[in-house]
């Protein structure tokens, strides 16, 4: 019988890194790496706020934008990430998901997973792992990951 394997997920607003524990005892290997600056679509800098009309007894008003540019930005990048988890998840053949991100990446992560991977989750951490060393993510891991 083969040890359950396990694709790690980790993702902050600019980067999302894939990794794979293949049971216990064989730790982590970096599987992949995607940074939010290789798609064109996160580049685009929308307008975060509505502009004012200021003119001679005119009225000033201004409408809330319902979402901040690094809302949308997160959002989009979130679905750049959801779509390589398919391809990963497919490709590597895991049995268990474990998503380890920034809160408010966590958030919107959450909102854009599905299929297999979304219902393989065994589980998340709503924490900014990135800067860790892969060598020194086990324990930050514990009890997600049998690395």
């Amino acid at each position: 019988m083969r040890p359950d394997r396990t694709l790690v997920l980790m993702a902050d607003d600019a980067e999302a890194r894939f990794l794979l524990n293949e049971g216990p005892g064989t730790g982590l290997k970096e599987h992949a790496c995607l940074m939010a600056d290789q798609f064109p679509d996160l580049q685009i800098d929308y307008q975060d706020k509505a502009g004012r009309h200021t003119g001679a007894g005119a009225p000033r008003h201004s409408i809330d934008p319902r979402e901040t540019l690094e809302q949308q930005r997160r959002e989009r990048f979130a679905k750049h990430v959801a779509e390589a988890l398919q391809q990963e998840w497919a490709q590597v053949r895991a049995d268990r998901l474990v998503v380890a991100a920034a809160p408010k990446m966590l958030g919107v992560l959450r909102k854009a997973m599905s299929g297999a991977p979304a219902a393989a989750l065994a589980g998340d951490i709503a924490k900014d792992l990135m800067k860790i060393p892969v060598i020194d993510l086990p324990k930050h891991l514990e009890g997600l990951v049998r690395a």
